[in-house]
């Protein structure tokens, strides 16, 4: 789901085209988006850089995005098993899904290292059930799985009343950025792997990705902070790219509706996003019609690279790799 801040007491987690082939992986650019086709259930598909020759991928989704590992050789994303989401590795088309049982999470999506040999997930406990109240008390920490032998351990300490969701490796594997939401909004934060400790990178920001030098990264702002809202008072969401430390921040784009899940193509020069249009339903959810978008590094050549009314569509990422480069969009 498109995450959102949410007061204390809420809960932070709570087909028109025709079937599409089963494929081995193309070479060239290639962009995996999640979808969610009515009459089939969530997809994982491939489309090139412009949309064109799309792919349904051998893998069946329990998550919102992938990730990929730096070669583009596997891919971390959720797995349904036993009626619970556990983390699933699968290869570069969707092949040999391996299920971690011991990884289960409960909100936002898993994120695979650059080396491709752990994955950082989240996992929430109750607390207690706030008296007089129909709401819940939950903390939350973010997890590590070692994918060769299952294992897993904390990363970072029991946060109470909050959430924190992974979103982005570092390239250079020691540092994972993510979303902290709690009772003032959600900021973007760094967590060094060495000592699970969290240093600020931006307030009023979710969904940090690093861009693949390391030297950038990309978030999403909302100017409204109401959870449910009308359609006409649906919150300006706004995409930035900042220094890697968070500093020099400019705004990209800037739209009514609903911005989420930033992802870099190979090259650095470009940047998708998914976008709920203002004219939809008002929805907090992604809906059917939505579209996963492209715009240059530099905030030029904004353009839609896919959209079927009859999908709903999610994250979406760039698969890395010699020759997987998009480059620059033209306009």
């Amino acid at each position: 789901m498109i995450r959102r801040a949410v007061p204390l007491a809420l809960a932070v987690f709570a087909i028109v085209l025709a079937p599409l082939a089963r494929a081995e992986a193309t070479s060239g650019p290639r962009l995996a988006i999640l979808t969610h086709n009515p009459c089939c259930g969530a997809e994982l598909i491939s489309v090139g850089p412009t949309g064109g020759a799309p792919q349904g991928l051998t893998v069946e989704p329990a998550s919102d995005r992938l990730t990929w590992s730096a070669d583009g050789s596997v891919m971390a994303l959720g797995a349904a098993r036993d009626g619970s989401r556990m983390v699933g590795i699968a290869g570069a088309d969707g092949d040999g899904l391996r299920f971690y049982p011991r990884a289960s999470f409960d909100s936002g999506d898993p994120v695979i290292a650059p080396d491709g040999r752990s994955v950082a997930f989240s996992r929430a406990q109750l607390v207690k059930v706030l008296p007089g109240r129909e709401s819940y008390l939950f903390k939350s920490s973010i997890w590590l799985l070692d994918i060769e032998d299952g294992s897993v351990r904390r990363l970072v300490r029991w946060r109470l009343a909050a959430g924190i969701e992974p979103t982005s490796f570092a390239p250079d594997g020691a540092t994972l950025a993510a979303t902290l939401f709690d009772r003032r909004g959600g900021r973007a934060v760094a967590v060094d792997l060495a000592s699970g400790r969290t240093t600020l990178l931006a307030r009023t920001a979710q969904d940090p990705v690093y861009s693949p030098d390391g030297s950038k990264l990309a978030f999403v702002r909302e100017r409204v902070r109401y959870f449910d809202l009308p359609k006409p008072n649906r919150p300006v969401s706004e995409l930035l790219v900042a220094d890697a430390d968070g500093s020099e921040a400019r705004r990209l784009l800037r739209r009514r509706g609903f911005i989420s899940w930033p992802g870099w193509d190979p090259s650095g020069s470009r940047l998708t996003f998914t976008y709920n249009p203002p004219d939809l339903t008002g929805s907090l959810e992604p809906e059917p019609g939505n579209e996963v978008m492209a715009i240059n590094a530099d905030g030029t050549c904004l353009t839609t690279v896919f959209s079927d009314p009859g999908l709903t569509l999610y994250g979406s990422a760039w698969q890395p790799g010699p020759g997987r480069e998009a480059g620059p969009i033209s306009c």
